[in-house]
């Protein structure tokens, strides 16, 4: 059996989905403030009830460190990182290994080549990651081989392997996808959502990346959580034991955070953070209903992760 590319924690309990943070949506924080540091970061989103984080290390010392730290408070690791061959990978898997991360997101550039190029790409990424034991997932991102709706869905049909670390805010603005989405649009989205297992949780009006949202009651808030839904129904109908569906609440500083003429963000993004964090547990909830109950345990040679 082939190497199945999915988080999963080894243990016999339902599918579940982990709340986290990454390094770089928690840089600059608090607003106004003496900026947190890497143990204060840790443990504000400890006690927020997240029980993940998503690293970005260079160095063994820097990895050493953080994971020891994440270990302390019990937070699930994932790796991310950029990368345009798939040789440039190779120190990432090792830095993911050492750190005992349980899986690599990778933001690969080239926004402007053809989807027979893309799809040969990283189907050279899949052999090497997965056989170095890690699930691998590829960012949605701006600028990258998943700049644009089409060209994704092109890249599926021509690597049904492919699975994704879903950030949809990036085709929101990319597209300008103000309003209500079209059902080409839904068409397209569910194509690439039922392909995530993993999640970032960042909201787009179509016209900045990300926006405040309030209390979360408003259309673009509700559209998101919809296809949230989607995506998560999707991945529970197909989960098993043990595994686990990554959702990051990943909200950056300017130029992605809004500010005003004094250089002051005008979004509070921790309180943001929390927001989203509550609008994923609901998309959760909502998505239950319509998923089949896993009715095995992975198999033997399943990928498991060390967390």
């Amino acid at each position: 059996m082939g190497f199945r590319n999915q988080v999963n924690d080894g243990t016999s309990n339902p599918p579940r989905l982990r709340l986290q943070q990454n390094a770089w949506g928690l840089s600059q924080l608090p607003r106004g403030g003496i900026e947190w540091s890497t143990p204060e970061r840790l443990d504000k989103i400890a006690a927020a009830g997240f029980t993940g984080f998503e690293a970005a290390c260079q160095i063994p010392q820097e990895a050493d460190e953080l994971a020891g730290m994440l270990r302390d408070r019990n937070l699930g690791i994932g790796f991310s990182t950029t990368a345009t061959e798939a040789d440039d990978l190779l120190p990432y898997i090792e830095l993911a290994h050492r750190m005992r991360a349980d899986y690599l997101t990778v933001q690969v550039p080239g926004s402007l080549m053809a989807s027979p190029q893309i799809a040969d790409l990283l189907e050279e990424m899949y052999e090497l990651v997965n056989d170095a034991g890690l699930p691998l997932f590829i960012e949605t991102h701006r600028g990258t081989v998943t700049q644009d709706l089409r060209r994704t869905v092109k890249v599926i049909n021509r690597f049904k392997k492919v699975r994704f670390t879903g950030d949809f805010s990036h085709y929101v603005v990319a597209g300008e996808l103000g309003g209500a989405w079209s059902d080409d649009v839904w068409d397209h989205f569910q194509q690439i959502a039922r392909r995530c297992g993993n999640w970032r949780g960042r909201i787009s009006f179509g016209e900045q990346i990300q926006n405040d949202i309030g209390d979360g009651a408003g259309e673009p808030a509700r559209q998101f959580k919809k296809l949230w839904t989607m995506g998560f129904s999707a991945w529970l109908a197909k989960a098993r034991a043990g595994d686990v569906l990554p959702f990051g609440c990943q909200l950056g500083f300017a130029p992605y955070s809004l500010t005003d003429l004094s250089g002051r963000e005008i979004s509070d993004r921790w309180e943001q953070c929390l927001v989203i964090k509550r609008l994923a547990e609901e998309a959760w909830a909502d998505a239950q209903p319509a998923a089949e109950e896993p009715t095995e345990p992975p198999p033997a040679d399943s990928n498991v992760s060390l967390r």
